[in-house]
């Protein structure tokens, strides 16, 4: 019986050093980069919230806080 002729992205990898310069590879690929949400108030940084609070309080340590001091 004769083998077939494999392509490299033949899914029946049957040689072993073959699937794992595959799997590198793929591992090795660049992923698509992140692209922010355009219906997203603050934008794609997910601890955009937590920094805009802590500028809100600072704000207002710096304004209310004097005033409660006097």
């Amino acid at each position: 019986m004769a083998k077939r002729a494999q392509k490299d992205d033949d899914p029946q990898v049957t040689d072993l050093g073959r699937y794992r310069k595959q799997r590198e590879a793929a591992a090795r690929k660049a992923k698509p980069p992140r692209t922010p949400n355009p219906s997203s108030f603050l934008g794609a940084n997910p601890r955009a919230g937590l920094i805009l609070a802590a500028v809100v309080l600072l704000v207002l340590a710096i304004y209310v806080l004097p005033r409660f001091l006097h």
